[in-house]
């Protein structure tokens, strides 16, 4: 579940503030207990970024270039009708879960 909603857990963390990639990867790994490699968090962190959802600007800290993201408008909007959808999808599953049982 947690893989398939990976796009809005990200927009949902950079809701908050903005993160660098490694700050990203230990959020969802501390809430989710799921480890991210770097091979699938960064092509999301990238395709995010080209559809317009999250802006990644280079900071230097103590000499050492960290991309930080942040969310933009399209991205709040995207996060938005994605958790609509997913709370309409939940209310489904118990609906229908609750029809199962009184059967």
């Amino acid at each position: 579940m947690v893989k398939s909603n990976l796009d809005l857990i990200i927009l949902r963390l950079l809701k908050s503030k903005p993160l660098w990639g490694y700050e990203i990867n230990m959020a969802i790994r501390e809430r989710f207990k799921v480890y991210l490699s770097a091979g699938t968090l960064y092509p999301l962190l990238h395709s995010l970024e080209d559809a317009g959802r999250i802006q990644g600007v280079w900071e230097s800290e103590k000499g050492r270039g960290r991309r930080i993201y942040r969310i933009t408008e399209n991205g709040s909007e995207f996060l938005s009708a994605g958790e609509k959808m997913t709370a309409e999808l939940s209310k489904l599953m118990q609906t229908t879960q609750d029809e199962a049982r009184l059967s």
